[in-house]
């Protein structure tokens, strides 16, 4: 606070210079000045149009609006013209209900009135015309209905049926003990049977393997029988003769050489003469063509000529100018 208090009077002093600073850049405002351009200093003046001389021009040239008076009407019609009027509708009546039984059964009479027909003279009651009463509909009795409940009781009759049977042979029941007065006969109790005496297998497979034993012992002792008559060695005699005489060789003439036969020279006369037969076939197609072609111009033009003598001439219509400017979406 006390150093506040010495600074009071400095701070009034920048706060009133502060002021007068600003009150006088208030009055003296500064004008906006275009800037020179060397543009303007040269001889020959531009002639291209500004943006702002353009938008002028048309702005000139923009026809002037100009208001209608209103037509009052518009506020009188009913949405026709102009403005939609939304009527407000009158507040329904309500109306009592009017049946046809009404017309039918009159009111009911008073008690005065009944009164006196009773002690009137005459005693047979006036009935000349019935008074009409609301007829009450009647249920339908059809045959089907009947058909239909009694079909229903069957079925559920025997689905409880069937029910009572399921229930009853689920519960077991013994059979009861017969009402006599003599003992049950207990039948005697059977002998034991005798035990099972083993007896082996005659099997297959037991067979075959003593007789392939059997074999092999054989062919053993066959085998040792020739081996020792082998080991005997005796000398045999010296043979003057051979028993068995040697063919002699036949010598063979020597062969003759022979000129090769190449299949070139054979098969290149084959070839010319595939050649010419394929000549042939291609000049008998090309006449074959040739006299097709001119038997089709020729059944042309016979048939251009019938039908130049069977065609009638029809001049052309007339074109119209009433639109010379129409022009159609074709061309």
């Amino acid at each position: 606070m006390g150093r506040a208090n010495q600074n009071v009077e400095t701070s009034t002093v920048a706060s009133l210079e502060s002021t007068q600073s600003h009150q006088w850049k208030s009055s003296h405002l500064t004008a906006p000045k275009s800037p020179v351009l060397k543009t303007s200093l040269r001889a020959r003046p531009p002639r291209i149009r500004s943006t702002k001389e353009m938008e002028k021009e048309e702005l000139k040239k923009v026809p002037k609006f100009k208001a209608r008076p209103l037509n009052k009407k518009i506020f009188e019609s009913k949405g026709d013209l102009g403005m939609f009027c939304n009527t407000k509708r009158q507040v329904t009546v309500p109306q009592e209900f009017h049946f046809a039984t009404d017309e039918r059964i009159p009111p009911p009479a008073n008690v005065a009135d009944m009164l006196s027909d009773k002690l009137s003279l005459n005693s047979e009651p006036q009935n000349d015309k019935t008074i009409p009463r609301n007829t009450t509909p009647n249920p339908f009795h059809l045959s089907t209905e009947e058909r239909g409940a009694e079909k229903e009781r069957k079925l559920f009759t025997e689905l409880l049926h069937k029910q009572i049977e399921e229930e009853r042979s689920r519960m077991r029941k013994a059979t009861p003990y017969p009402y006599t007065t003599d003992y049950p006969v207990i039948p005697p109790k059977p002998e034991p049977k005798r035990c099972t005496r083993p007896e082996p297998f005659q099997l297959e497979s037991l067979v075959k393997h003593e007789q392939e034993t059997w074999r092999q012992m054989e062919e053993r002792r066959r085998m040792e029988e020739e081996e020792a008559k082998m080991r005997n060695f005796k000398a045999q005699p010296i043979l003057a003769e051979d028993p068995i005489p040697i063919p002699e060789k036949v010598r063979k003439p020597p062969t003759e050489v022979q000129d090769f036969k190449l299949n070139v020279d054979h098969r290149s006369l084959d070839r010319a003469e595939f050649d010419k037969k394929i000549k042939q076939k291609e000049v008998m197609h090309k006449r074959y063509r040739e006299e097709t072609e001119s038997a089709r111009r020729m059944e042309e033009e016979k048939a251009l000529k019938q039908l130049r003598r069977t065609l009638v001439p029809h001049a052309r219509p007339v074109p119209k100018f009433d639109h010379p400017f129409y022009q159609t979406m074709d061309t």
